[in-house]
């Protein structure tokens, strides 16, 4: 009997739901900007959030409630989570 390897679980911070890591894009702050960090993996504190609850950072103030109140989210970050959402395979 093989001992199987669950996934580690993230929290979304604009949605608030777990989901499994390599769902969910991780985020680090540099300076006042937060940087998409997945890959290649930046260090720092970091955050997850799915990649459909980008448009969702800014009216939750999620961004700001977990980096701080100067943190501002790099507008590329928004471009990728478009370009994951299109070449993720629907459930």
């Amino acid at each position: 009997m093989g001992a199987e390897h669950a996934q580690p679980q993230r929290t979304c911070i604009a949605c608030r739901k777990r989901d499994d890591q390599s769902a969910l894009i991780r985020m680090v702050r540099r300076d006042t900007l937060v940087v998409d960090a997945t890959s290649p993996r930046l260090p720092g504190r970091g955050a997850y959030v799915h990649p459909s609850c980008v448009d969702l950072l800014a009216p939750r103030k999620a961004i700001r409630r977990t980096f701080g109140a100067a943190a501002e989210l790099d507008p590329e970050v928004m471009t990728r989570a478009a370009g994951w959402i299109e070449a993720t395979p629907k459930r």
